[in-house]
């Protein structure tokens, strides 16, 4: 489960190294997201880099504290634990509601020794902000929600897809099927997005506990969707981004997918060495061209690279 929600955050090509990231902010990001502690020397440099990075943007980052919990209850730093909760919760609005069960600090809260604190935070902490945030309720229901419909639409249709016998033409037509889901789910998010003028995340609207993130990903891998997604969902990206509520991770998302469907790139983030040998569009590609280079010089002055 901790690795399920870390890897919502992940850059698109997991299997490199290292990220062609574009300030200390993005890399330090970065060295977090990858960090699956597995000792606890490792855990303590995942709790450095948190606290350095909370320095760095002088705030919180509610979705890396959240993807954290499980790592921070496995090495049992207790205190730690309680202090990012509590901050979850009466900051950022998390809502055992939007649990799954199955997190391992899950059956300690409710019924095991952090119970009794538990109980006496959360209904104190989740009360006060809700009070300050009863008019949320709805769009944070919604895009809890939007993980679980993306996935069983396209369960659906990958199954049907594996039936023997099926004709090129109705494969074709359940690819298409499977992408005109992708928009939708794409066009809740985004009619959010234009609601608040920014991507929802914990600093700029509330801890969203599902996160949506598979659903950018699919509108952006579909050959149907992907120029829509990536042009519609780019001026909240850049905003959320220069708001330090995000990383450039979702920019170099947008050269990943662009680079597999017309073998260049926008933001200039991806370098050929970060693209396995099998994704490659051309297995001789010694480099990445620019889609258009006064755009790519544009948009990285804006961002604050050059």
């Amino acid at each position: 489960m901790q690795k399920a929600i870390k890897l919502i955050l992940l850059v698109f090509f997991t299997s490199t190294a290292t990220v062609n990231a574009q300030t200390y902010r993005d890399s330090l990001t970065s060295q977090i997201i990858h960090n699956f502690p597995k000792d606890e020397n490792a855990y303590q440099k995942l709790k450095s880099d948190i606290k350095s990075l909370e320095k760095l943007e002088e705030k919180s980052n509610p979705e890396i504290l959240h993807a954290a919990l499980p790592d921070i209850y496995k090495f049992k730093d207790i205190d730690y634990f309680k202090e990012v909760l509590t901050l979850l919760t009466s900051k950022y609005g998390f809502n055992l509601s939007y649990a799954s069960g199955y997190e391992n600090y899950y059956d300690a809260i409710i019924k095991g020794d952090l119970a009794v604190w538990f109980k006496e935070m959360y209904i104190k902490n989740h009360s006060e902000w809700l009070s300050e945030n009863l008019d949320k309720q709805i769009d944070i229901y919604r895009l809890n929600n939007l993980k679980e419909k993306d996935q069983l639409v396209h369960k659906a249709i990958l199954g049907i897809q594996n039936i023997k016998g099926l004709t090129n033409d109705q494969i074709q037509e359940l690819k298409r099927i499977d992408g005109t889901y992708f928009d939708k789910n794409l066009n809740t998010l985004l009619e959010i997005c234009n609601k608040i003028k920014n991507l929802p995340t914990g600093n700029s609207f509330a801890l969203i506990q599902n996160h949506y993130g598979i659903v950018e990903t699919h509108a952006m891998q579909h050959q149907n969707t992907f120029e829509k997604a990536w042009q519609d969902l780019l001026p909240f990206y850049k905003t959320s981004y220069l708001n330090k509520n995000t990383s450039s991770i979702n920019l170099r998302n947008i050269d990943s997918w662009m680079y597999k469907y017309n073998g260049k790139q926008l933001f200039n983030l991806l370098k050929i060495e970060d693209v396995p040998e099998s994704w490659r569009n051309n297995i001789d590609d010694k480099e990445i061209p620019l889609a258009n280079p006064e755009q790519t010089k544009k948009l990285r002055q804006e961002l604050g690279w050059n």
